[in-house]
């Protein structure tokens, strides 16, 4: 592949290779520092002495390598917030309440109880400290939410980030982790000394000017879906899209438009480049117009807040915009590449990101795939316009499709239909709502223009629910390992590679990926032939799982609509591959294998065992005595769920210290399981 010679990819890929090294093998700090050093200075030598080499060898090519992985290693590691001796970890003790000073970095979207953002500690106890925070304040506050770049005082304690309850569950903590943020604040109205405005930033700037043009959108009659959308598809803001309006674009398979992104920002690079195509007849007029495009991209990056989404997408398009213009395909490689390779170097933990691997995958899943239609592609317009834009989606999924259903466990089988409708529309879409955006700020504005427009709106949102409504090419509730996803990308390299050149040589590697997919979807189904027990964490009530093989017998306190709907027992029957379900009432006691399951309730009946049970689990806070009913049943282990008052999980945690019997919360350490 003409690709792997490039000069930009081997570059790119041993820094990821050493981002992706030091994330899973920590390398202190020090040692590293001292690694890169002497890495750069034998580099050094070697280039001097390749220089004099007519026929080069492989000398100055692995140091070149080793030093690369090294600096990916050693980026990493000088981006994690905790190597850095005034990260407030290193400063506090964190278990302790503080008098901090907190500001306002970025809002997101608020749960039932808090509204959320993410802060900066400035100052702890008068000391100068860093570090990023989640703040969740709670909505019963008695003031206006808070705005970026606004400063607090406030007398807290740190708390633990939320960490996953029950299996297969979404990991935020760790989500947030990666992000450099290790606890979080809950800040009620008592605990806030101060609130003043502080310097806001251009991000802060940012947030000014798009809270401007959402209430002059406001103003101008917008509300409800149509300004939810256009606060999403223009200024980057989805916190105000209903669930059943993100749902019907996740299972239409747009939902891709709904962020700002490569997309948006590859459709407005188009319109730019017709709109400026006249400046082309001046003097160095290609420059001028390059250099027009890239000042606007980066204006429409501010517009849209500028987000870790938006920047990556504009600085990955402000390069192939330079490359556009040289019609060379290794260029607009490179300029993708080096794109990575600096957000990389500015930014290491966006490599964990899916949206910087999922629009990368695209964007070089189309510059690889798209040119090799290009001798199929038909002559009319009327017919080369559709052409172009199945080719453009068939590539891009076939870049993101293993990927995507690896993150989010679903394939929406129309994505054709949808993009093949709404693509071409886009354009129109973003372009109008600019200029809504442009006349509602200058005060040149009509009425119908909101009516003309929330009719476009309402048009494409009444198409989404319409391919949504399918449900028979809507595949949900399917699962893919690492191995899985790493053989399936694999196998359309190696199909890409023969179909662009037929051969003996190209044909073997497909044929080898078939045998390597088959061999992972067999191992992954004999994994899954276990047989498991899962007491899940669940406030206020009960549900047991009893897994055998690929089917699960499920009792609960529930009923069956309430169980169907259950999010946890969704994730559980996708990635546990589950292909049918019996949902019984809660029994009093119940086998698993060789083991007694003994359940205590408010009832207060229970069996008595001379021989012992192996699980006593305790529910909805069973007002017994401790001992006398240890004494009677003499469990191995007590288990007590989500339904417990605090107060009688903490009466039974003494009993069984006393005892020194193994006691188990599922509030504290989620989900029991027993094998």
């Amino acid at each position: 592949m003409q690709l792997i010679n490039l000069t930009a990819f081997k570059v790119t890929f041993a820094l990821a290779a050493g981002i992706l090294i030091s994330h899973f093998l920590a390398v202190p700090l020090v040692l590293l520092h001292k690694l890169l050093s002497v890495s750069f200075i034998l580099l050094v030598f070697a280039w001097f002495r390749s220089r004099k080499m007519l026929v080069q060898d492989l000398v100055f090519g692995s140091t070149a390598l080793i030093s690369l992985i090294l600096l990916g290693m050693w980026v990493h590691q000088m981006h994690q917030p905790k190597n850095h001796s005034s990260h407030y970890t290193n400063q506090l003790q964190v278990d302790e309440e503080q008098l901090l000073q907190l500001k306002i970095k970025s809002p997101l979207k608020p749960d039932l109880f808090n509204q959320k953002y993410i802060a900066e500690i400035h100052y702890a106890e008068h000391q100068k400290v860093s570090g990023k925070i989640l703040l969740l304040v709670t909505k019963e506050f008695g003031q206006e939410y808070f705005q970026v770049g606004d400063v607090l005082l406030a007398y807290t304690r740190f708390q633990e980030l939320p960490s996953p309850k029950n299996p297969y569950q979404f990991d935020y903590g760790a989500y947030l982790n990666k992000q450099g943020i290790y606890h979080q604040l809950q800040l009620r109205d008592s605990l806030l000394i101060q609130h003043f405005k502080g310097s806001p930033g251009l991000r802060g700037k940012a947030a000014v000017f798009r809270d401007n043009i959402n209430k002059e959108l406001i103003n101008n009659g917008f509300e409800g879906d149509a300004l939810a959308l256009i606060n999403a598809l223009l200024l980057g803001q989805r916190q105000e899209l209903s669930q059943q309006v993100y749902s019907d674009f996740a299972a239409a398979g747009a939902v891709h438009i709904l962020a700002v992104s490569g997309l948006h920002v590859g459709i407005i690079l188009l319109i730019l480049k017709f709109v400026f195509k006249p400046l082309e007849r001046l003097q160095s007029g290609k420059t001028i117009k390059v250099i027009t495009i890239i000042i606007c991209l980066w204006g429409f990056a501010f517009i849209a807040g500028l987000s870790p989404s938006v920047l990556r997408a504009v600085t990955m398009f402000s390069l192939l915009a330079i490359a556009l213009e040289s019609g060379r395909t290794n260029i607009r490689f490179s300029s993708l590449l080096a794109s990575a390779f600096i957000l990389l170097l500015i930014n290491p933990n966006l490599l964990f990101h899916v949206g910087f691997q999922m629009s990368y995958l695209a964007v070089f899943a189309i510059l690889w795939i798209v040119p090799l239609f290009e001798k199929r592609r038909p002559r009319y317009k009327v017919l080369s316009v559709p052409f172009d834009i199945i080719t453009v989606t068939l590539a891009a999924q076939l870049g993101v499709g293993p990927l995507s259903v690896y993150y989010f466990n679903y394939f929406p089988g129309l994505f054709f239909v949808t993009n093949l409708v709404i693509i071409p529309f886009l354009g129109i879409i973003l372009g109008s709502g600019i200029l809504v955006i442009i006349l509602s700020k200058i005060s040149v504005y009509h009425p119908s223009i909101t009516e003309a427009y929330t009719y476009i709106l309402n048009k494409l949102l009444a198409f989404i629910q319409w391919v949504a409504g399918q449900d028979t090419f809507y595949f949900d509730e399917i699962s893919l390992s690492v191995p899985q996803v790493l053989s399936l990308y694999l196998g359309i390299i190696a199909a890409v590679v023969m179909f662009q050149s037929f051969k003996v040589k190209t044909v073997l590697p497909v044929l080898f990926s078939i045998l390597l997919i088959q061999a992972t979807f067999i191992f992954e189904k004999i994994k899954t032939q276990n047989n498991e027990l899962v007491i899940f964490h669940k406030s206020r009530n009960t549900i047991i799982g009893i897994k055998e093989a690929n089917h699960l017998t499920v009792f609960s306190n529930l009923n069956d609509s309430l169980i169907d709907a259950e999010r946890m027992l969704k994730n559980y029957k996708t990635k546990a591959h589950i292909h049918s379900i019996d949902i019984k009432p809660l029994p009093n006691a119940f086998q698993f294998g060789e083991k007694t399951i003994v359940i205590i309730d408010s009832l207060m009946l229970y069996p008595v065992s001379k021989k012992g049970v192996d699980v006593l689990l305790l529910r909805n806070s069973p007002r017994l005595h401790p001992e006398r009913l240890l004494d009677s049943l003499n469990p191995k282990i007590i288990v007590a769920d989500g339904s417990n008052y605090t107060t009688y999980v903490t009466l039974w945690r003494d009993a069984a210290l006393k005892r020194k019997l193994p006691f188990y919360h599922t509030g504290k350490e989620g989900a029991f399981l027993f094998k």
